[in-house]
């Protein structure tokens, strides 16, 4: 009853003090374990609006409630509105809103109770998507964009461009803004160099402009983020002729550049503004410095920048932290750390025998190894884990979830747009494009984190044995009879499924060897041997023959959506693949690879069979060079689908 009562009371002191904006510091909360103030409503961001005002709460310690805000207005519909709390000096959106009350409350379940809330709208308004590509890149299909950018070029230390053209597919209308990138550990230093020579940047102007031109681009994107500060009017004065004569052509100056910080910049944010079209604000490395620092930069970027010509930069790369330093993570080689699995008892393999317990352990998950387990970082706004010992490493997985929370960004502070880092096919990036498309379809994100349970790992015995759990990061399993087995361990981020397997040899279990027989000096009895019987012959009864089954002429369908590529580790590539529908009845996918585009399911272009349930599988030892790999769906009697569409990778 006391929940109850909470919210009662809150809906009707709101209902009937505050009216429609009462005075600050005003009680509107006083019940037990709970009290709230009218405060006064910080600084919005220009994407938001305010549809009540601004309450403070004071709470007994976590308390669960249903609070409902009266609105200033009655809203159409719940498009855009959100309860919002304000923290570390950032707008924090908490909760999606129930109307109620004739659409005059918007409601929420809260658990605990934040410290703020208030209603707020999204500003309705139109984003432009730009996508990057590696050179030589293929779009994603799921990539819906207007812009594409290739990362051909680099400059050269006499002022000019160096670089070959991607061939781009795109729909109609997108626009083709190729990169020069100089921020490199060479490139940097010669775009410094050329800034500093009045007469190689004059040159540099004009290579620019003639690239555009004999490319017929609808703009160059300069990704020059590492820029002395110490040049920061000859770099203003580059963009600004640059600028000039790109816009005479009817082409377009885009600029990718790190966000502002407390150091002194390179950059002059307001007479960039003049000379550039697009202004695309790169991401911080470290996912929790992001959320620290992100928030007031685009707070500065959108008093001295007009905001429509703002991109943010979302990356669909993880990231892995060791004291300090960052490292970029495939998406997959992401997971992989994370399901990694190894049998740590028995020590010995040998002594791995029937009904004897064997230890399996996911080493980067479990707290005895020393690790975390894969759970949401509020910090971070993404998934995270740490491993590693002496020195501790802690993996972000970026994927559609973590994503969201940043395109809010471009929401709150009504950015131009979002740009996407890698936006191609074939590379270990995560898919961020559901949440992306969603997005610029509809105007509004959905922040949901993973569900927790999900996050668990789960165990398998596909070929046998008795375990005694499904669900932890460590599992004990045994086996009845000798033999080779598999252990298999399923982890998600909350979106798909990775299994990683491992192989256990059973033997059997050795038998204690009797001692030695002793010799009957003195025999008991009379000594007279009992004859043993002979076996009486037993009838032998016929069989019942058993009928044989039906044969399934149907063969498994097409594997679909399949990838390969380097995982970054040395010779190694990762073909991924979608699972094919429980009806084909699949037993186990097999993987080929050849020298051309046309794959055929032949022994000689045979690499592995993987495991139904399994969607992946890493070639290992793979030497330099260009191949296609290819896959087929297997039935338990034998037969073998058609083989997928081949797809190329490559090891340098």
């Amino acid at each position: 009853m006391a929940f109850l009562a909470v919210v009662i009371l809150l809906v009707f002191l709101f209902s009937g003090v505050l009216g429609g904006g009462g005075s600050e510091g005003i009680p509107v909360v006083d019940s037990p374990g709970i009290q709230g103030r009218q405060g006064e409503m910080p600084t919005l961001p220009p994407g938001l609006v305010d549809l009540s005002d601004f309450i403070e709460f004071e709470t007994d310690g976590d308390i669960a409630a249903t609070i409902g805000l009266p609105l200033r207005s009655r809203p159409e519909d719940e498009t855009g509105l959100g309860l919002y709390t304000y923290e570390d000096g950032r707008w924090r959106r908490v909760a999606d809103v129930s109307l109620s009350g004739n659409g005059q409350r918007a409601e929420a379940d809260f658990s605990p109770v934040p410290q703020n809330l208030a209603v707020l709208r999204v500003i309705a308004q139109a984003y432009e998507v730009e996508g990057s590509l590696p050179p030589g890149g293929v779009l994603h299909p799921d990539a819906k964009v207007g812009i594409v950018s290739p990362r051909d070029y680099t400059p050269q230390s006499d002022g000019s461009v160096g670089g070959t053209a991607t061939e781009v597919e795109a729909g109609t209308g997108v626009l083709l803004i190729p990169t020069i990138v100089g921020n490199g550990e060479d490139t940097a230093s010669i775009v410094n160099d050329i800034l500093a020579d009045e007469s190689l940047r004059g040159q540099h102007v004009r290579e620019i402009a003639q690239l555009a031109d004999s490319g017929n681009f609808a703009g160059i994107d300069l990704e020059y983020s590492s820029v002395d500060s110490e040049l920061r009017s000859e770099f203003t004065q580059f963009a600004q002729e640059l600028g000039r004569i790109l816009r005479n052509e009817g082409r377009r100056l885009s600029l990718t550049l790190p966000p502002p910080g407390p150091q002194r910049q390179a950059y002059d944010w307001p007479a960039l503004d003049q000379a550039a079209d697009i202004i695309k604000i790169m991401p911080i490395a470290d996912p929790v410095d992001y959320w620290e620092m992100m928030p007031d930069a685009l707070g500065q970027l959108v008093e001295d920048v007009d905001p429509q010509k703002l991109m943010l930069v979302v990356s669909p790369f993880s990231t892995e932290l060791k004291d300090g330093d960052v490292r970029s993570l495939g998406y997959l080689e992401a997971l992989l750390l994370a399901s990694e699995i190894k049998i740590r008892e028995p020590q010995d393999p040998e002594r791995i025998e029937t009904e004897v317990g064997v230890k399996a352990v996911a080493v980067n998950l479990a707290q005895s190894e020393g690790a975390t387990s894969l759970r949401w970082s509020d910090d971070a706004a993404t998934l995270s884990f740490s491993y590693g010992a002496p020195v501790k490493r802690t993996v972000y997985v970026e994927n559609m979830f973590s994503v969201a929370f940043k395109l809010e960004m471009v929401q709150a502070y009504a950015l131009g747009g979002v740009a996407v880092a890698d936006a191609s096919v074939g590379r270990d990036v995560a898919n961020i494009w559901p949440a992306v498309n969603q997005f610029i379809e509809t105007g509004t994100v959905a922040l949901v984190r993973p569900n927790g349970d999900a996050l668990v790992p789960r165990w398998e015995a596909p070929k046998g044995g008795n375990l005694d759990a499904t669900v932890g990061p460590a599992v004990i399993w045994r086996a009845d009879e000798a033999g080779s087995y598999t252990l298999r361990m399923l982890v998600s981020d909350g979106d798909l499924v990775f299994a990683r397997e491992i192989e256990v040899d059973v033997k059997a279990k050795q038998e204690p060897q009797e001692g030695p027989t002793p010799l009957v000096t003195f025999p008991t009895g009379d000594g007279t041997p009992t004859p043993t019987p002979k076996p009486s012959p037993s009838a032998t009864s016929t069989p019942t023959p058993t009928a044989a089954p039906t044969p399934d002429v149907t063969a498994p369908g097409q594997v679909t959506n399949m990838t390969a590529g380097p995982t970054g580790e040395a010779g190694e590539i990762v073909v991924t693949w979608d699972g094919n529908a429980a009806s084909d009845q699949v037993d186990h996918y097999n993987v080929y690879r050849s020298d051309s585009a046309d794959v055929e399911a032949v022994p000689g272009n045979f690499v592995a069979s993987v495991t139904v349930g399994t969607t992946f599988y890493i070639h290992e030892g793979v030497l330099p060079g260009a191949y296609h790999y290819a896959v087929t769906a297997v039935d338990s009697s034998g037969k073998e689908g058609p083989i997928s569409e081949s797809d190329p990778a490559t090891l340098p």
